[in-house]
């Protein structure tokens, strides 16, 4: 018994726990994994707020060109709503339509959290590439109403 309990007072005495460079070590290393991956996070944050957007001016052409095949027109939202086609966009997603026209639509998207707006034209292949400015095609017609998610 008296050797266990010689044993047992070695230990307490011989740990004494973890150095101040140790736990330096443990901090930078953690450190260094945060830097990687809050950048890839916020860029992850971003592809999603766009693939939102995307998605929801999509679905409002797709019902513009089902109201078109059945009136020969497009049609605001209100007009949409009537015909049975409710859209409701996805969280603090915002969309516009922007022109209104007999040849064709011009509608936005743009996320309240992000930087970007996005555009379709109807007359110019759709969904324009990141970075445009506007529709290329339709610049006129009747301007249309706005919806957020």
């Amino acid at each position: 018994m008296a050797g266990f309990l010689l044993r047992r007072s070695k230990l307490r005495l011989e740990d004494d726990g973890f150095t101040l460079i140790e736990l330096l070590v443990v901090i930078i290393i953690i450190g260094i994994l945060a830097a990687i991956a809050i950048p890839v996070y916020l860029n992850q944050r971003q592809r999603a707020y766009d693939a939102a957007s995307k998605s929801d001016i999509r679905v409002l052409a797709e019902f513009e060109e089902t109201y078109y095949v059945n009136a020969s027109t497009y049609a605001d939202l209100p007009q949409l709503d009537a015909d049975g086609s409710v859209l409701i966009p996805s969280k603090l997603d915002k969309l516009t339509i922007v022109w209104m026209n007999a040849n064709g639509y011009c509608l936005s998207a743009h996320n309240l959290l992000s930087s970007r707006t996005w555009f379709y034209d109807s007359q110019s292949g759709g969904l324009q590439p990141i970075g445009s400015a506007g529709c290329p095609v339709t610049t006129s017609g009747t301007a249309g109403s706005s919806r957020t998610g």
